[in-house]
């Protein structure tokens, strides 16, 4: 029996593993339920069904801080969900603007009849390069998909630039849609806008996993304000999903009520790390070099030499990262997460990874 084949990913570990000093994550330090509500309440929710497109609250708090109306939000079981419903309601040409989130690239080459990818360089700061992406469109492109900021090296795209998109789109494949995944758009070191208003022909997606600190909630969501395609999506999802847990939205609706303290609790969390990680990388006398993100709890670094030596200390001395193959680029890059651990934690590791970067 024929069936569709997703590429396997060392990602996985990031669930299935334990490091004694988990880097590679890219999440912010988790929440706890008693974070959000008083755990007494739980005992109130009704466990049934909740609705095709999510709860009608949650989805107007969501459409008010991204700038769309409710019924142009649809929540999803995480941001995962998100992107494959959309590439399941596509037919035709898939562009993917690559590195970027791995499952992204996997679920595109599992359901599309054909992937192209534009390639982001460390070299270049992982800046867009809208005439390559130009070139790599063809009329039968019917969706690109790309994320800002960009994981993995947390680079912002600007208004500009998707507006760039846009156009190139406009000219060779005006019945593609562009898929903006906004995840760490909240976890910015300064306000980064979102994309969901540019265009009726701009999906965004998000979730409350990275910048929140909430992956184990499961709930993320699409922004999409083309009617037709909003109303596909919604039965893609019932017919896969019915809907998602009653538990989670209700939770989720607590944590957005308090996002704006959240967010903050975590921005200064992630604003320490990143300071110990730019204070690291100075001291490391040009062996690895490095780009400043815009957002996220994570940075790319590239080593100088040494990178198959560098990776195994490292894992003798238990420290995880995520290398460069994770996301199909050069082995001598690699992503540091810098949120997900406590900051003595974090320390420790950054001396065990000068340690290896001077054996």
């Amino acid at each position: 029996m024929g069936m569709r084949r997703f590429p396997p990913s060392a990602m996985t570990s990031l669930l299935d593993e334990a490091p004694r000093y988990d880097l590679a994550e890219s999440t912010c330090g988790d929440l706890t339920v008693a974070d959000l509500v008083d755990v007494g309440r739980l005992a109130k929710i009704p466990l049934g069904y909740g609705t095709s497109a999510g709860d009608g609250e949650l989805r107007a708090l969501l459409g008010a801080r991204l700038g769309v109306a409710a019924d142009e939000v649809l929540v999803t079981t995480g941001a995962g969900t998100a992107l494959f419903l959309v590439g399941l309601l596509t037919e035709g040409e898939v562009v993917v603007v690559q590195p970027g989130y791995p499952p992204m690239l996997g679920l595109a080459r599992g359901l599309a009849e054909r992937v192209r990818t534009v390639r982001l360089r460390f070299e270049d700061g992982y800046r867009l390069d809208v005439e390559a992406l130009r070139a790599t469109l063809t009329p039968r492109t019917r969706l690109v998909m790309l994320a800002t900021p960009q994981n993995p090296a947390g680079v912002a795209l600007t208004r500009d630039e998707i507006v760039a998109v846009l156009s190139a789109t406009d000219e060779v494949c005006p019945e593609a849609m562009v898929l903006v995944d906004e995840t760490y758009r909240e976890a910015a070191y300064s306000e980064i806008e979102s994309f969901a208003t540019v265009s009726p022909r701009v999906i965004t997606c998000g979730s409350f996993s990275k910048a929140h600190g909430a992956p184990g909630l499961r709930i993320g969501w699409l922004t999409v304000r083309d009617a037709a395609w909003y109303e596909e999506l919604r039965q893609a999802k019932f017919a896969s999903a019915v809907s998602c847990g009653t538990l989670d939205e209700f939770l989720a609706l607590e944590l957005l009520r308090r996002a704006e303290e959240v967010l903050a609790a975590k921005r200064e969390r992630m604003r320490t790390g990143l300071a110990a990680v730019s204070d690291w990388v100075a001291r490391q006398d040009g062996r690895v070099t490095w780009i400043r993100p815009d957002a996220g709890s994570f940075c790319c670094l590239r080593l100088d030499s040494g990178a198959p030596e560098f990776y195994r200390r490292l894992r003798s001395a238990g420290v995880a990262i995520a290398p460069g193959d994770w996301f199909g680029d050069d082995p001598a890059i690699f992503r540091l997460g810098f949120g997900h651990e406590p900051i003595e934690r974090l320390q420790e590791a950054l001396e065990l990874m000068t340690e290896a970067l001077q054996a």
